[in-house]
């Protein structure tokens, strides 16, 4: 498809907000789905846009997508982590793969979201977010984001194969 032939108006941004207009560039992201031993999920509360959401960002020019992974949730989360595996690759416009970021700018992100396994660190809160905690895969705050939702409950299937939305 031709971004001149891509109807915006019919979709939603990661917060379930209407397209206001096309988004602004592509970008090439990943999140890291972490679980501690009690089995709640890792999730940070964004700064810019008041949102839940697991660790993760932009990848790198030079970086792989595992080390990219690695890196944001070291940056935002203090944690250092492991890949143990690809859970899917979500780009399609039902799985809320747009970031409206404040300023109005929008992404079209395609996001690799990857199992991590903890290897050493401490918690802690970056520039990044408000808040960072674990949650109940069952009660998850109410402002999660969307396309996290999705990415999570893929995550919880334990299937190996991974996703593509």
């Amino acid at each position: 498809m031709r971004i001149e032939e891509f109807d915006y108006t019919k979709w939603q941004d990661s917060t379930g907000a209407p397209l206001a207009k096309i988004p602004d560039r592509l970008g090439v992201a990943t999140n890291g789905f972490i679980r501690n031993d009690s089995g709640k999920i890792l999730l940070q509360r964004r700064a810019d846009i008041d949102f839940w959401s697991m660790p993760g960002g932009n990848v790198e020019i030079g970086e792989s997508l595992e080390q990219g992974v690695a890196r944001e949730v070291y940056e935002e989360t203090g944690l250092e982590v492991r890949v143990e595996r690809l859970i899917g690759v979500y780009s399609g416009p039902e799985s809320y793969p747009f970031m409206r970021y404040p300023d109005g700018y929008t992404v079209h992100y395609i996001t690799h979201v990857f199992a991590c396994d903890y290897l050493s660190g401490t918690l802690q809160i970056s520039t990044e977010s408000t808040n960072i905690d674990y949650f109940p895969a069952d009660d998850l705050p109410q402002n999660t984001l969307l396309s996290h939702r999705i990415r999570i409950q893929d995550a919880l299937t334990g299937m190996v194969s991974p996703f593509i939305r």
